[in-house]
């Protein structure tokens, strides 16, 4: 499965140039310990990034042309005559859309496509959906392995189900995600989990001071500063009554 952490993968150019700092290396390396994917692909970039260093500096005068450059450049100028000819096939497209008739046609399709996202919306738009839902994921939480919130220190498997009380929310606007705490007791602050929500899209956080079973990945937050344990990413939410 890929990963949506698309802001981490455009630091990876930075990483090997050396231009992140400190902090930032780090979370990107914490994250490429636990990523497959993102692991794969950094490889691939460092690889070609590495050979791209090993290249010698060609100098635009022609004194260091290699042997295959009149052929490239051949080749190159056949790559332009067929881009000038799919231009032009796209400049009489461009000519028969512009056209009265064409123009009215497209203005009927905007005009339903419009029609059927205000029908499809109506709730959101007018205000009809009042309360905060998480949105339903396709997995099967039956294999989630259930525990309380001290118990997370001696659990060993990846994905767990905790329940307790939504206490400060907030947002990570450098890595556009979401974050919660949750606590065993609604008058006090410990113990407790940082939940961590990577699409605020599709999933919202709960209110403040409700009762939640959050279901997601089990780890702890080694770093100096933190040292607590953490659902990341959390999957789903379930709002439970007091």
């Amino acid at each position: 499965m890929s990963c949506r952490r698309f802001y981490l993968r455009r630091k990876f150019m930075p990483y090997l140039e050396g231009e992140l700092t400190p902090h930032k290396a780090k979370r990107l390396e914490k994250h490429l310990l636990d990523c497959e994917w993102c692991r794969a692909k950094f490889v691939r970039l460092r690889a070609g990034h590495h050979l791209a260093q090993q290249l010698h500096y060609l100098r635009p005068d022609g004194a260091h042309r290699p042997p295959e450059f009149e052929t490239m450049m051949a080749d190159f100028g056949e790559t332009a005559t067929g881009r000038r000819k799919w231009t032009r096939v796209w400049e009489s497209w461009l000519d028969a859309l512009t056209t009265p008739r064409a123009a009215q046609v497209l203005t009927v399709l905007v005009l339903v496509q419009l029609a059927l996202l205000v029908v499809s919306n109506r709730r959101v738009l007018f205000g009809e959906r009042m309360s905060v839902t998480a949105k339903p994921s396709a997995l099967d939480f039956s294999d989630f392995h259930h525990l309380s919130i001290p118990e997370l220190k001696s659990n060993t498997k990846p994905r767990i189900a905790t329940e307790g009380y939504v206490r400060d929310v907030y947002a990570d606007k450098e890595e556009g995600t979401l974050h919660f705490k949750l606590v065993e007791n609604p008058q006090g602050s410990e113990p407790f989990v940082v939940c961590e929500i990577i699409n605020s899209i599709e999933m919202t956080v709960p209110r403040k001071g409700s009762r939640v079973r959050v279901y997601g990945v089990a780890r702890f937050d080694g770093q100096t500063d933190r040292m607590w344990y953490e659902v990341n990413p959390v999957l789903n939410i379930a709002v439970l009554k007091r």
